[in-house]
């Protein structure tokens, strides 16, 4: 009977040093990076036109500093465009694994300010659903306005998450930058 009591005894101590076990700072599996660069790049597929780059640095994040935002180069009116947006900060490159993990990113370009530029996606992911690190662009006429470039992480990709319209996808924003842009 002895035996019996610490045998048990045993195995009560087992179980609940193994239940006390310290859960004060869990394994965080997929923690978001800071973005604090994108780049889109507007490569004309006419070469007598200049490539058009949009630049966003905020080198301290959400930090005390305003960011960077700049642009070169100007729209064509009535040209069209290759576009190719990358992401980083200051310790990587953000844009693979955005690129792996594409079933779980969107980007989304939107259009304001009278700006008369139209944008289409050239990428996909696994199950043909819009990534939009590849896109198309095409200049209409001459005007000014806005680009807002926004990621976003786990939308719900589908045919209400067009490439203006972020709000019908829903999922969390990753970066979002407004750029000014001129077609002459």
């Amino acid at each position: 009977m002895t035996r019996h009591f610490y045998l048990l005894l045993t195995l009560f101590i087992v179980v609940f040093a193994a239940g006390c076990e310290d859960d004060d700072d869990p394994i965080i599996e997929n923690e978001e990076e800071v973005i604090t660069r994108v780049t889109w790049t507007l490569t004309p597929t006419d070469a007598a036109n200049e490539t058009v780059t949009f630049s966003f640095v905020d080198t301290d994040g959400d930090g005390g500093n305003a960011p960077v935002i700049s642009t070169t180069g100007t729209f064509v009116a009535n040209a069209t465009y290759d576009g190719a947006v990358t992401f980083a900060n200051e310790d990587e490159q953000i844009t693979p694994e955005v690129m792996e993990e594409d079933d779980e990113h969107q980007v989304f370009y939107v259009l304001s300010g009278g700006l008369d530029l139209t944008a289409t996606y050239g990428d996909s992911d696994g199950d043909g659903n819009p990534v939009g690190l590849v896109t198309s662009v095409t200049a209409g006429a001459a005007s000014t306005g806005n680009v807002r470039v926004i990621l976003r992480h786990e939308p719900m990709k589908g045919a209400a998450a067009t490439i203006g319209n972020p709000a019908a996808a829903g999922g969390e924003t990753d970066v979002e930058v407004t750029f000014d842009a001129t077609i002459q």
